[in-house]
């Protein structure tokens, strides 16, 4: 991955900055701050922002964040931890300052930029971090609640680490020194991307509430009304038109708001934009939740050729898709390929799935540690896709390009389908940064019906979807040329099962053995079969031991014997398991069995919530199946009769618990299915108490009374 090399900005840019990147200053707390112990604004709030205030400067190239911080209690000392985020989201200079060099006449020792770019560095795919960015300079101190300041040493070099980070974004860190309960946290840094462009993205909501932020964007040059391009202003560096990823020269700019009530964003007299706001609630930190990315308050600039959102997503798939197309064209080799694992087989449907079963076979990068786990697919490879299908390996999505490739040379009809994995974020076309689109899919006309598939997801069956991909938002192209936003479809309960069957036999003091099986189809299995990927089958073991341990009675072991259809995606993965132990409850002639083996320390896993914000997200619709035989010891029977339950919650979930008893055993039936996978906050309340209900029933008992006893 080639990085550009930095520059360092004259003395005099520096100066001439100055005014302009002013921030908060350092101040003298005052004696009600240091006092501070609580905030009747955010009861029982670990630590409060004080004060927030970010300013992009894009003439200059670089942000600048302040922070006052408040701790108010042993969590809230988390906050020494300052994590700072520089986003992917830079544009190109077509000449000027693209060609390293300045643009106010002093420290000019670069040649002259060349309008074809001769001698600059190339351009580069903005999402693989090809822009270098700095961070200096980086300025804080602690102060305690007597008054003692502990300033932050250290060169930058010194205090930052890099952060591990599973997004578009890459983060850095650096901790504040000798943080107590009580502490005020204060600090300043910049963010400074020489060369490149970066429109703002402001996160107005923290995880702390915010008594009072400031925002403010200085754009680039050419978009103010009072500058002038010829000659530019003293210390300007931007003295050229600003190109986007596919040449196009941007002529606007554009932001998506999502602010609080009364809120709004405000351009002045100069051309640039701010917002002021006052007590801002925190992010929601809600189970359950989808990623709140796209949710919490925000701002979002993007400099655009077009201020059309439908505009820029048609130009942008045009351009992508001629890549796609330039990539994926069937070549001599390909073809052969598709003809030989075709061969015989008439059926379009038969024919996709042996090509689909080819790819999967294949090596996927992002599953052996190879690869970053996300891809964004804004440019595709160079070249063709016989490299992929020659080394029997590539990334997802080079994979799911490979399987695009054979299904047209085979006459099949297939489209590449552009996605955000909903675990990351929930696209929004409004947001016009192709970055959020992490992954390709790929919809297959069958009789004129489109199937869609994941031939980049490693171990997922034909026509499975990854949860992350189902109903999950996108952009594609129809037949015709024209851009749609999609949503891919959302699974049902009977594409992810979990069974588990089995016998048991009961001894007169309370011993238990027998065996039981447990299956798993759907979600679970991938997520299973993509562990052992990643790691080993001892360790698929150990790591189905313990989710099978937190299920059983106390007492009781449980271990994984073999297990069955491993690595065949298309079948059942079925795990066998001895069970063997005491059931803690038992005295001669009593015994007490957990009506449900698989449910005894069950709970309502949904918490109180009576304001609940943000929505429900089960990641998958499932359904549970259990049935277990418990054999009786000779001369005991059972007490009483089991009483049948059922439950219905409209049409989200439906419970149903049965037993029969024959002679000197019971048999125990549970089904559990719940067909939704979001919900709105409304309906909270209501799925509380479907659950609470659940796991009322299924913490029933069983008691087994000797016949000397019943007798006694």
């Amino acid at each position: 991955m080639r990085r550009l090399k930095f520059v360092h900005f004259s003395m005099l840019l520096f100066a001439t900055a100055a005014p302009l990147a002013a921030l908060g200053q350092f101040q003298a707390p005052t004696k009600e701050e240091l006092e501070m112990t609580s905030d009747p604004k955010a009861p029982g709030a670990p630590a409060v922002y004080l004060y927030r205030e970010e300013r992009e400067d894009d003439q200059h190239h670089f942000r600048s964040v302040y922070a006052r911080i408040k701790v108010l209690t042993e969590a809230g000392k988390e906050a020494a931890t300052v994590q700072i985020v520089y986003h992917k989201n830079f544009v190109f200079y077509a000449t000027g300052d693209n060609s390293s060099r300045m643009a106010n006449g002093f420290a000019n020792s670069w040649s002259a930029p060349d309008p074809n770019h001769a001698g600059e560095d190339p351009r580069i795919d903005t999402n693989a971090s090809g822009s270098h960015v700095d961070i200096s300079p980086i300025e804080g101190r602690v102060i305690h609640s007597d008054g003692t300041i502990v300033p932050l040493k250290g060169t930058p070099a010194d205090l930052l680490k890099m952060k591990e980070n599973n997004s578009q974004d890459d983060k850095m860190i650096f901790n504040m020194p000798g943080v107590e309960v009580g502490s005020i946290i204060e600090y300043r840094y910049q963010v400074r991307y020489d060369r490149f462009q970066s429109a703002p993205e402001w996160q107005v909501q923290q995880p702390y509430f915010v008594h009072r932020a400031h925002y403010l964007f200085m754009p680039a040059e050419q978009f103010l009304p009072a500058r002038q391009l010829a000659g530019g202003a003293s210390g300007s560096m931007d003295t050229s038109a600003i190109l986007g990823p596919h040449g196009d020269i941007d002529t606007d700019i554009r932001s998506v708001n999502i602010l609080p009530p009364g809120a709004e964003v405000k351009k002045d007299g100069q051309g640039y934009y701010f917002v002021d706001l006052t007590d801002i609630p925190p992010i929601p930190d809600e189970k359950f939740a989808p990623a709140v990315d796209a949710q919490i308050y925000q701002v979002n600039f993007f400099y655009t050729f077009t201020p059309d959102a439908k505009d820029f997503w048609q130009a942008e798939m045009s351009a992508w898709m001629k890549e796609v197309n330039q990539y994926t064209a069937p070549t001599a080799l390909i073809k052969s390929t598709a003809a030989e694992e075709t061969a015989g087989l008439t059926n379009p449907l038969d024919k996709a799935k042996k090509l689909y079963a080819l790819v999967e076979n294949l090596q996927n990068l992002d599953f052996v540690g190879n690869a970053a786990p996300f891809l964004t697919p804004e440019y595709v490879p160079k070249g063709n896709v016989d490299a992929v299908l020659e080394k029997k390996s590539g990334n997802s999505e080079d994979l799911a390009l490979l399987y695009l490739s054979l299904l047209r040379a085979t006459g099949i009809e297939a489209r590449p389908e552009r996605i955000t994995s909903r675990d990351r974020k929930t696209f929004s076309s409004q947001f016009m940064d192709p970055s959020q689109l992490d992954t390709v899919l790929i919809g297959v006309t069958i009789d004129g019906k489109e199937v869609l598939l994941d031939p980049g997801q490693k171990m997922a069956p034909f026509e499975t979807l990854h949860w992350t991909h189902a109903g999950a938002g996108g952009v594609a192209l129809t037949s015709n040329g024209k851009v749609e936003v999609i949503i891919t479809p959302l699974q049902l309960n009977t594409d992810n099962t979990t069974v588990r069957v089995g016998s048991l036999t009961i001894s007169p003091n309370g011993t238990v053995s027998g065996n039981l099986k447990v299956g798993f189809i759907g979600q679970e299995a991938l997520f299973l079969r993509q562990l052992a990927l990643r790691t080993d089958p001892g360790t698929l073991k150990q790591q189905m031991e313990k989710m099978i341990a937190a299920e059983v009675p106390d007492g009781i072991e449980a271990h994984v014997d073999r297990l069955g259809n491993l690595d065949d995606p298309n079948k059942q993965l079925v795990a066998a398991v001895p069970i063997s132990g005491t059931f803690s409850d038992h005295a001669g002639s009593h015994i007490v069995l957990p009506r449900l083996f698989f449910e005894t320390k069950e709970t309502d896993p949904f918490p109180p919530d009576s304001s609940r914000v943000l929505p429900v997200d089960m990641h998958y619709p499932e359904q549970q199946q259990e049935q277990i035989s418990y054999t009786f010891p000779s001369g005991f029977s059972l007490e009483g009769t089991p009483q049948d339950a059922s439950l219905k919650w409209e049409e989200n979930a439906v419970y149903t618990l049965r037993s029969k008893v024959d002679g000197n055993s019971v048999t125990n039936l549970r089904i559990l299915a719940r067909g939704f996978t979001l919900l709105e906050p409304a309906e909270y309340s209501k799925l509380r108490d479907f659950y609470d209900k659940v796991a009322t029933s299924d913490r029933q008992q069983l008691v087994l009374t000797s016949a000397q006893a019943t007798s006694n």
